[in-house]
């Protein structure tokens, strides 16, 4: 019996390999270390190009194409490689734009721009988990230790600022508009004795950060009628040495503002201390109220001597009963040789703190309200205000001493 032979197919299933399957293998490839024909060898993987095709279509580099079949295929390694040195060459070429962007800055901006965002720049790059803060702050040329005592001190820095600024803010409520130099003498004793740390230009840096400094205003209106019949004394006080309390009396008038019209204010101040030593407010100019200001005055003496009293050539200083007053009190009688304000600069300038620091340029609703604000500001000004010209003392401290020499009597007011 003949033998019959019945061939059989049998089908092979095709391969599917997974998209993550396909990566992995594309990875650890370009890895290196191992060849194409032993990954398929690895994984079982049919098709000799396989390995290749899956290259070409995920992995990082550039692979032949088919029609470029039968040359050596690219060492991955060497390409990445060549791909990271590219990376290098355009990392240094934008550090050195950012280095010389930031020199430019601090020149210009006369300041050092790392110095002053360091802190944050690491607080924020710490805040990326992925990043070394070790490395970040060694990179920056200190250790992890001394960045963060740097956090300790800015936070006991801002502490200190923040004192500071409430204790401005005090001396403030009664002095609006007094300058830095007079707010770091009074408020010295005050930040040594509690080790605040804080220096005068700092104290300048301080209130301009926070809008505290004040601007001068500069104003002038005349309140002076020289254009009268009366006598008019000649000027006792050219290149007179002021050595003195009680050596010399500045007297002048200037107006303040009440309701629709004005008030005005009658001053006498000591040439030598800057003390206000006698004052009075009234409804109009006439001399009666500027005798009551000199009688103020006469009765707060305190030094017997000779004194000189300097105004300007007003109908009320040259008066009959002004005059009167003063020869009946043995005062000498100066007045200033023309009608400029800057003859008798001393006053004036008393006029402009009055109404610049001490809130005098206000428009008031009432005599009662101008009279009690002018009460308030004639302290403030005699027993808290130091005065640059006095040493950095008080009128009221200058005027109970006889020590510190004064300066000559000059047209241009010294800086008080």
């Amino acid at each position: 019996m003949k033998q019959v032979r019945v061939k059989l197919k049998v089908s092979v299933p095709v391969a599917r390999y997974s998209e993550s399957f396909k990566r992995q293998v594309v990875r650890e490839f370009e890895r290196g270390g191992v060849s194409k024909d032993a990954l398929q060898v690895k994984y079982g993987i049919k098709g000799k190009s396989r390995v290749l095709d899956w290259c070409r279509k995920y992995g990082k580099f550039a692979y032949e194409s088919p029609s470029s079949i039968g040359r050596p295929m690219k060492d991955p390694q060497k390409q990445r490689i060549k791909e990271l040195e590219k990376q290098l060459e355009a990392a240094e070429l934008k550090l050195k734009v950012y280095d010389k962007l930031i020199e430019i800055t601090n020149r210009e901006l006369e300041t050092d721009v790392i110095k002053k965002i360091e802190a944050e720049f690491v607080q924020e790059l710490a805040a990326e988990k992925e990043i070394n803060l070790t490395a970040v702050c060694r990179q920056l040329g200190y250790s992890k230790q001394a960045y963060y005592k740097s956090i300790r001190n800015r936070h006991l820095k801002a502490c200190h600022e923040s004192v500071v600024k409430s204790k401005v803010l005090a001396i403030r409520a009664q002095m609006p508009r007094l300058g830095t130099r007079k707010l770091y003498k009074i408020l010295k004793p005050e930040l040594q004795k509690e080790q605040l740390g804080l220096g005068r230009d700092k104290l300048f840096s301080l209130l301009r950060s926070t809008g505290l400094l004040v601007s001068r205003k500069k104003r002038y209106v005349k309140t002076t009628d020289s254009r009268h019949w009366m006598r008019k004394h000649p000027n006792l006080l050219k290149g007179l040495e002021i050595k003195r309390p009680e050596q010399v009396w500045a007297a002048d008038i200037t107006y303040l503002s009440v309701g629709a019209g004005y008030c005005y204010l009658h001053l006498l101040t000591d040439a030598y201390s800057r003390k206000i030593v006698g004052y009075n407010v009234s409804k109009d100019l006439s001399s009666g109220h500027t005798v009551k200001a000199l009688q103020d005055a006469v009765r707060s003496r305190q030094y017997k001597g000779k004194l000189i009293h300097h105004s300007d050539r007003g109908l009320q200083y040259c008066s009959t009963a002004y005059v009167n007053q003063l020869k009946s009190s043995k005062i000498l009688i100066s007045m200033t040789e023309d009608g400029s304000p800057y003859d008798n600069a001393l006053a004036e300038r008393v006029n402009g703190i009055l109404k610049d620091e001490f809130g005098l340029d206000e428009s008031f609703e009432d005599i009662e309200q101008v009279n009690l604000q002018v009460r308030q500001a004639i302290y403030l000004y005699n027993e808290k205000r130091p005065h640059m010209s006095c040493e950095m003392l008080t009128p009221n401290q200058m005027h109970q001493q006889r020590k510190i020499k004064s300066r000559s009597w000059k047209k241009k007011a010294p800086e008080l």
